[in-house]
């Protein structure tokens, strides 16, 4: 494993490093606890936190992005702090998924998180970066508007039921 890139503003010493599927599967399990993602919630609603852990993990292995560029930041004492995925869709570079783990939450770890994204999409050339964030989720979308990121329009999604 690589020593990491420089960390994020508050995770000093420490900083983000790639980690296995695994520890990934264990990340988001911690991160999805308390998460305002109507995905995760939904997930959290339906299995148990482990399974929805690995279903997240699944997902974001169906990617175009490659995987070698997801991160996990931890603490200066090697304590998990939060989750930075940098991925693709059809439409190019996105921030495919951001977490910082609830202990932690409040602190501005994930400005860091994000400008950790945001720069590693950079460095391989990309003019445009994609996000997303539920309307409910405002203090994700106020980090997205702390780093520059402007909306450009409203998605509406609608679910069926599903039959019993």
């Amino acid at each position: 494993m690589d020593r990491g890139r420089p960390c994020p503003a508050g995770l000093r010493g420490a900083g983000v490093r790639p980690a296995s599927d695994a520890d990934f599967v264990e990340a988001f399990r911690r991160v999805a606890a308390g998460s305002l993602d109507d995905d995760t919630r939904r997930g959290l609603a339906r299995t148990d936190p482990l399974t929805q852990a690995r279903e997240t993990l699944a997902d974001y292995l169906s990617m175009p992005g490659d995987r070698a560029w997801w991160r996990l930041a931890r603490t200066p004492d090697g304590a998990l702090a939060g989750v930075a995925l940098p991925s693709a869709n059809q439409g190019g570079p996105v921030v495919g998924y951001l977490g910082v783990v609830p202990e932690l939450r409040g602190r501005g770890l994930v400005d860091g998180l994000l400008a950790e994204i945001t720069r590693s999409h950079a460095e391989r050339g990309a003019s445009r970066i994609g996000a997303d964030t539920d309307l409910g989720n405002t203090p994700m979308a106020a980090a997205f508007e702390r780093a520059g990121y402007r909306a450009h329009g409203v998605r509406l999604v609608l679910r069926a039921p599903l039959p019993a």
